[in-house]
């Protein structure tokens, strides 16, 4: 995971490049999304106690952004505010989706 201020305005000029359309669909679980038109869905990661934990950090929410630069991105947020706060990428969508599921 990549977070600073400089990874944030990457993340930032990423979420600025992703294209604002796409087809919707229905999704069947949290893993159903990473098509070539789905973008900006909200994650969450994988293995956290959610909505009932107390264990929730900064970088445990993002939002997916398709591929760019040849890598599947996610921009990473904080949890308070809900700021961008930088990005992970993966050279798969397969290594995303062991990460990362639909919130």
């Amino acid at each position: 995971m990549t977070i600073s201020t400089s990874a944030a305005r990457k993340a930032l000029a990423y979420v600025l490049g992703t294209p604002k359309t796409g087809r919707l669909k229905h999704r069947e679980n949290r893993s159903d999304f990473g098509g070539a038109d789905s973008h900006l869905l909200k994650l969450r990661r994988i293995g956290r106690d959610y909505p009932f934990g107390n264990d929730v950090r900064d970088g445990d929410f993002g939002i997916y952004l398709g591929v760019h630069d040849a890598a599947y991105l996610v921009a990473i947020q904080a949890v308070l505010p809900p700021a961008i706060i930088g990005y992970e990428q993966f050279a798969t969508l397969a290594d995303l989706k062991a990460n990362w599921e639909l919130d």
